[in-house]
């Protein structure tokens, strides 16, 4: 399976210490223009949901040339409803707890947002911020740490989207 795990932007809303972004330099990342040939988009960031509307639109636009299933990493749950929208366009989440202030806006979140039932649903809990009680749609992988220098699992591949002149 080719997999491509876009970076949307850089922009976060936390500092996180062991952030893989701070590995790379992301502005050297190749442009990904042509999502055809992928087994899987996987749309990251920085933050992909401070700017949900872009998101919106890049999903737009992956879907005239692609199939794939897409799916969304997150860890900014408080506009639900500009994050229903974008679920309703794509094939699957990956939610990251990254403090125990994240879980009680995933717990709204998760009661507001019933979903489809075919879709993928994964939550990461960093260690420390479980446990988390959750609908059993939810694939949990608990107790996750940062990992030093970020390496790509095997048959992805890193690029980014030049989005700059949007912004």
């Amino acid at each position: 399976m080719y997999k491509l795990r876009l970076v949307l932007f850089e922009e976060c809303h936390r500092d996180c210490g062991g952030c893989c972004n701070k590995d790379w330099d992301l502005k050297k990342l190749p442009v990904c223009r042509d999502f055809r040939g992928y087994d899987l988009i996987m749309l990251t960031g920085g933050e992909p949901m401070l700017r949900p509307n872009i998101v919106y639109g890049i999903i737009e636009e992956i879907r005239t040339q692609t199939k794939a299933p897409i799916y969304l990493y997150t860890a900014l749950l408080k506009d639900r409803k500009a994050l229903g929208n974008i679920l309703d366009q794509i094939d699957g989440v990956t939610v990251t707890l990254h403090t125990q202030e994240d879980v009680a806006t995933f717990m709204e979140f998760d009661n507001y947002y019933v979903g489809r039932p075919k879709m993928s649903y994964r939550l990461n809990i960093f260690k420390g911020v479980g446990p988390v009680v959750c609908l059993p749609r939810w694939n949990v992988k608990d107790d996750i740490v940062w990992i030093k220098d970020c390496p790509l699992p095997d048959g992805e591949t890193l690029m980014r989207l030049d989005i700059e002149p949007v912004l």
